[in-house]
Protein backbone atom coordinates (compact mmCIF):
# COMPACT_ATOMS: atom_id res chain seq x y z
CA UNK A 1 0.00 0.00 0.00
CA UNK A 2 1.66 3.36 -1.27
CA UNK A 3 0.68 6.30 0.54
CA UNK A 4 -1.78 7.87 -1.30
CA UNK A 5 -4.01 4.52 -0.83
CA UNK A 6 -3.00 4.77 3.14
CA UNK A 7 -4.13 8.45 2.89
CA UNK A 8 -7.24 6.95 0.71
CA UNK A 9 -8.07 4.73 3.71
CA UNK A 10 -7.80 7.37 6.69
CA UNK A 11 -10.20 9.91 4.43
CA UNK A 12 -13.85 8.18 5.35
CA UNK A 13 -12.98 8.54 8.88
CA UNK A 14 -12.70 12.10 8.61
CA UNK A 15 -15.92 12.98 6.53
CA UNK A 16 -18.13 10.46 7.72
CA UNK A 17 -19.31 9.72 11.22
CA UNK A 18 -19.89 5.58 10.75
CA UNK A 19 -16.53 5.25 9.33
CA UNK A 20 -15.10 7.56 12.04
CA UNK A 21 -16.56 4.70 14.65
CA UNK A 22 -15.26 1.99 12.78
CA UNK A 23 -11.97 3.25 12.91
CA UNK A 24 -11.81 4.32 16.24
CA UNK A 25 -13.05 0.87 16.95
CA UNK A 26 -11.02 -1.05 15.19
CA UNK A 27 -8.08 0.99 13.28
CA UNK A 28 -6.57 -2.47 12.17
CA UNK A 29 -9.44 -4.03 10.87
CA UNK A 30 -10.15 -0.74 8.54
CA UNK A 31 -6.56 -0.65 7.42
CA UNK A 32 -6.13 -4.37 6.45
CA UNK A 33 -9.58 -3.96 4.96
CA UNK A 34 -8.22 -1.29 2.30
CA UNK A 35 -5.20 -3.68 1.59
CA UNK A 36 -2.57 -2.92 4.31
CA UNK A 37 -0.47 -6.01 5.23
CA UNK A 38 0.13 -5.67 9.18
CA UNK A 39 1.73 -8.82 10.88
CA UNK A 40 -0.66 -10.09 13.34
CA UNK A 41 1.53 -8.96 16.41
CA UNK A 42 1.70 -5.32 14.58
CA UNK A 43 -0.67 -3.29 17.36
CA UNK A 44 -3.13 0.22 15.62
CA UNK A 45 -4.12 2.56 17.76
CA UNK A 46 -6.72 5.76 17.26
CA UNK A 47 -7.60 8.65 19.19
CA UNK A 48 -9.39 11.98 18.13
CA UNK A 49 -7.81 14.75 18.67
CA UNK A 50 -6.87 18.13 16.93
CA UNK A 51 -4.22 17.20 14.96
CA UNK A 52 -3.59 14.52 12.55
CA UNK A 53 -0.91 12.23 14.00
CA UNK A 54 1.09 9.45 12.85
CA UNK A 55 3.52 7.99 15.79
CA UNK A 56 5.32 4.34 15.66
CA UNK A 57 6.55 2.53 18.72
CA UNK A 58 9.87 0.90 17.42
CA UNK A 59 10.64 -2.63 18.94
CA UNK A 60 13.31 -2.78 21.11
CA UNK A 61 16.95 -2.44 19.05
CA UNK A 62 17.96 -6.04 17.61
CA UNK A 63 21.44 -7.24 17.79
CA UNK A 64 22.32 -7.70 13.80
CA UNK A 65 24.50 -10.38 14.79
CA UNK A 66 21.85 -12.51 16.66
CA UNK A 67 20.10 -15.49 14.74
CA UNK A 68 16.54 -14.59 13.57
CA UNK A 69 13.78 -16.64 14.77
CA UNK A 70 11.93 -19.30 12.57
CA UNK A 71 8.85 -16.66 12.11
CA UNK A 72 11.57 -13.97 11.12
CA UNK A 73 12.83 -16.41 8.73
CA UNK A 74 10.07 -17.36 7.03
CA UNK A 75 8.80 -13.32 7.04
CA UNK A 76 12.26 -12.34 5.16
CA UNK A 77 12.00 -15.17 2.93
CA UNK A 78 8.65 -14.04 1.80
CA UNK A 79 10.31 -11.25 0.22
CA UNK A 80 10.21 -8.29 2.01
CA UNK A 81 13.13 -6.07 1.79
CA UNK A 82 12.15 -2.92 3.14
CA UNK A 83 14.56 -2.22 5.96
CA UNK A 84 13.92 -2.46 9.53
CA UNK A 85 10.57 -4.65 8.71
CA UNK A 86 12.28 -7.44 7.58
CA UNK A 87 14.09 -8.18 10.55
CA UNK A 88 10.95 -7.49 12.12
CA UNK A 89 8.40 -10.01 10.52
CA UNK A 90 6.62 -7.86 8.12
CA UNK A 91 5.56 -9.28 4.84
Amino acid sequence: MDAQSFLAALAPAVTDAQARERFLADPKAVLVAAGLDLPEWFTVSAREGDVAELTITLPALLDPDADLSEEQLAAVAGGFSGGVGDRCGWK
